[in-house]
């Protein structure tokens, strides 16, 4: 391995942990997830990447990672899984393709199937600690390619192996393929292709797709000064913004003052009146603060900085008044899609007071008058078209920005000091990265891969930082094999009608931008395709012996805290539960049957209680007492939808 690659991977492991390498002499560090090396049929570059569950899902002609091509391909998993006490396990798999299974060396399963379940592996003992891993997958000739991977004891039926228990060891492969990762997204997250081409197969990638904040009617939603001041140095007002500077030199400090002053006039709509929030108000509004998480994202002023967190110490300053913070937090993807700020459906008293207590609670603003003399103006268009600010920033004005082709990657915007080039706040390995992908990976760019997209932007929108962190909210690891992605996708882009728990004070934002490749990405991870299947007819005798189950009569009494269709709960213990008619469009049916076997061992936060133990159920008059024919005929009924005829109420 060359010296400059050596230093490369190991500037990698210190930014990105997850690929460190190993120590020499050292027994080597576990880490999330699997290792998997990625082959493709017809030869080429393998991939190495992690993956946080052994489960896969690859549409027909496309590709399994954006580093390799499309079509056939081998996927090599390497790990251990680790455990906290030895059991013993039988596991099973659901595939289209071939798997051949190793745990400690052995042999335990090897199939070929076309979308079947394979059979059960005799009762395998696992040791407590670590136990190796390997398995050899490979991709079928028709159909498109998946696995899912079950286990099972005594104590639960099939279930897929919890992430927390698979682990890795770093390798000079996985931190090549997170310094290539790294570099592309890097790439898209700086737009660099928005001002260098790469050719009309590089538009794969979503986030290529990425927009910047509009410039239209600008002055009217921030503070001239502060334009100025972020202009001028974008990361010295948030270490992690994206924008370069794009101005340096003597002439620097008056060209960013004359671009804010020509931004300030672009004036839409009416003025916002200047009103001072009440005290009452912005008490309210610290509630919602609260309420809402939103400490999960940000700082407030008098807290030290936090990595990956939006300080808000300078909303007054840069919003200027209460009214235009308010206007952005009722619908922050109005001048900017792809913005990662939660888009919480606020009604306008929510969004008044949510910034009455942010303005309160802020610094006070700067106020640095601009020039608006016409010469100044003038030159402020004039900088505008010609240093590139329309490459990415939409104003109805003639861009005159061109950028040289990406020719020599040490100099230019990767340069330690670029002399007339934007300047990025990118370290030492993020640089090594970005000149590794640019070499080596741009054909990526051409594929979307939308189970890496969702991994980047679960990470980038902090969804870990509510799901399975606030009280009720499912963690994250498991919504991908429990949610249809279609309506997945409708919960993220906002445009569900109802909330499905209007009761819990917490409460799932939207990502309109992200949500079509997040849903079916998360459903991909899961080894699920990306539009689930049509639903099995409904089967009228099931369905008929569901609505007996569900009912207060020789039931299981489930209306007691769910509704059904119009049918309120009749008697909430603990917590209500969601409307039943709901469930069917909801959940995939694999989710759901597990779930109904014991739903405490999905998410230990529920209040959901478990009806059926080992295979059996107490209601032993219905289907023998036979767990799977009972939550099978509770299937039948969920499907129907708004279509349930809610059971009769008790003593009927």
């Amino acid at each position: 391995m060359s010296r400059r690659l050596s230093q490369l991977l190991c500037a990698v492991a210190v930014a990105w942990p997850s690929a460190g390498l190993a120590v020499d002499g050292a027994d080597p560090p576990w880490r999330d997830g699997l290792a998997v090396t990625f082959k493709p049929a017809k030869g080429g570059a393998a991939d190495t990447t992690v993956r946080p569950n052994f489960m896969l899902y690859v549409p027909r002609a496309q590709a399994p990672t954006p580093f390799v091509a499309p079509g056939g391909f081998t996927a090599e998993w390497e790990g251990a899984i680790q455990l906290d006490l030895r059991d013993r396990f039988v596991f099973q798999a659901e595939l289209n393709g071939s798997l051949k299974l190793e745990l400690n060396g052995a042999v335990v399963l090897e199939a070929t199937s076309d979308g079947g379940t394979t059979e059960p592996t005799q009762r395998i003992r696992l040791n407590s600690r670590s136990n190796t891993l390997k398995a050899i997958y490979t991709s079928p000739e028709k159909g498109d390619a998946f696995f899912r991977l079950y286990w099972a004891t005594p104590d639960f039926a099939n279930e897929p192996i919890p992430p927390r228990f698979l682990k890795h060891t770093p390798s000079e492969r996985l931190a090549r393929g997170a310094a290539l990762r790294r570099g592309r997204q890097l790439a898209a997250g700086h737009r660099c292709f928005n001002c260098h081409a790469v050719g009309a197969n590089g538009r794969g990638m979503p986030e290529l797709a990425m927009d910047a904040p509009a410039l239209d009617g600008i002055g009217s939603r921030r503070d001239a000064g502060w334009m100025a001041d972020w202009i001028l140095n974008p990361a010295r007002l948030r270490s992690q913004a994206t924008m370069p500077v794009m101005l340096h030199g003597v002439t620097a400090k008056a060209d960013v003052r004359a671009i804010a002053s020509f931004l300030s006039l672009l004036k839409a709509g009416e003025a916002v009146p200047g009103t001072t929030p009440d005290a009452e108000t912005a008490e309210t509004g610290k509630k919602l603060f609260t309420q809402l998480n939103c400490a999960a994202c940000h700082t407030t002023a008098g807290q030290a900085p936090a990595p990956g967190k939006v300080a808000l110490g300078q909303v007054r300053w840069k919003f200027g008044q209460a009214g235009s913070l308010a206007a952005f937090l009722k619908n922050p993807q109005a001048h900017y899609r792809w913005n990662r700020m939660p888009n919480f459906a606020l009604k306008p008293e929510e969004a008044a007071a949510l910034a009455a207590h942010l303005f309160q609670s802020a610094g006070l603003a700067k106020r640095d008058p601009l020039p608006t003399d016409p010469a100044t103006v003038s030159k402020g268009r004039e900088l505008v078209q010609s240093t590139g600010c329309l490459n990415c920033h939409a104003l109805k004005l003639d861009n005159q920005f061109s950028a040289p082709p990406i020719a020599d990657l040490a100099n230019g915007c990767l340069a330690d000091t670029p002399a007339r080039a934007p300047r990025y706040a990118f370290g030492e390995s993020d640089r090594a990265a970005l000149q590794l992908f640019l070499r080596d990976g741009t054909a990526s760019l051409g594929q979307a891969s939308l189970a890496e997209f969702a991994l980047r932007q679960s990470a980038g929108l902090h969804c870990a930082s509510c799901h399975g962190q606030v009280a009720l909210i499912p963690p994250l690891n498991v919504l991908g094999g429990k949610l249809k992605p279609e309506w997945s996708g409708r919960l993220l882009n906002g445009s569900l009608s109802k909330r499905q728990r209007p009761w819990l004070t917490a409460r799932m934002p939207a990502f309109p931008a992200q949500a079509d490749g997040l849903a079916k990405g998360l459903a991909l991870l899961h080894g699920h395709p990306p539009v689930t299947p049509p639903d099995l007819p409904v089967d009228a005798g099931k369905s008929a012996i569901g609505r007996k189950l569900v009912s207060a009569n020789g039931g299981f009494f489930c209306f007691s805290c769910h509704g059904i269709g119009k049918l309120e709960p009749a008697q909430v213990f603990d917590a209500q539960g969601i409307n039943l008619a709901t469930v069917g469009d909801r959940l995939l049916p694999e989710y759901f049957r597990r779930w109904m076997r014991s739903p405490l061992r999905i998410d230990p936060q529920t209040k959901m209680p478990s009806y059926f133990n080992q295979g059996r159920s107490a209601l032993f008059d219905v289907l023998d007492g036979d767990a799977d024919r009972q939550i099978e005929a509770l299937f039948h009924y969920i499907l129907q939808g708004n279509g349930m005829i809610p059971p009769e109420a008790p003593g009927k």
